[in-house]
């Protein structure tokens, strides 16, 4: 795991391996291996190292499965090797690495971990759409990505408070002063108003974000 994601971390693949589909099931080649083999479920113990001795027979994480077919077609579970746990009151998104081209073969599935109460493991979906395609996980590659979520943000009293307003001849005055506050930060001759917009109210906060990116 690396903090390099926008507000997050960006998560990768526990081992290197090559994994296609060919429309009804999945198979995966290991480096260094000249076969392929079915991929139904491959658990940790594959690829883990004990340090302190052996391991007991009945260790949990050893029979954690590293990828998972699902029932649905073409969807592939990805285990990070990560344990999510998080304060009670956040969450964790599970999300496609942000601003990195994404695979023509596969796409990944948001999902949303309650990880304040369930301290499990840390995995990703990834729905595969074209059949007979090589896709190459490397433990250098970012695969997934991981922000926290205040749990409030999603429930449903919170949501609740968000409410479409229409414009009209009330509300059309306030809209307009908004939106020219809001292009106000931007200049024709200088792009990136925004952003150093965004800095410098960090900066009058003194938010640790803000410190770390003047030391840029």
């Amino acid at each position: 795991m690396a903090p390099k994601a926008v507000r997050g971390w960006y998560l990768y693949p526990p081992l290197d391996c090559f994994v296609k589909w060919d429309g009804t099931s999945f198979r995966r080649l290991a480096e260094g291996c000249p076969d392929w083999l079915p991929l139904t479920e491959v658990a940790a113990q594959t690829m883990l190292r004990v340090r302190d001795g052996e391991a007991p027979d009945d260790d949990p994480v050893l029979g954690l499965p590293v990828f998972s077919v699902a029932p649905e077609p073409g969807l592939l579970q990805v285990w990070t090797g990560l344990i999510a746990r998080t304060p009670p009151e956040w969450s964790l998104l599970v999300r496609g690495v942000p601003n990195l081209p994404g695979s023509l073969t596969y796409e990944v599935q948001d999902g949303l971990i309650e990880s304040g109460w369930w301290h499990g493991p840390l995995v990703g979906n990834l729905r595969f759409r074209r059949t007979d395609e090589i896709v190459r996980l490397s433990r250098r590659y970012p695969l997934f990505a991981v922000q926290p979520v205040p749990s409030e943000a999603y429930q449903s009293r919170t949501l609740r408070q968000l409410e479409f307003v229409p414009a009209d001849s009330g509300t059309l005055d306030d809209t307009r002063q908004m939106i020219a506050d809001a292009l106000a930060v931007r200049s024709d001759d200088r792009p990136g108003g925004y952003r150093r917009e965004v800095a410098r109210r960090r900066r009058g906060a003194g938010t640790p974000d803000a410190r770390a990116e003047s030391t840029r």
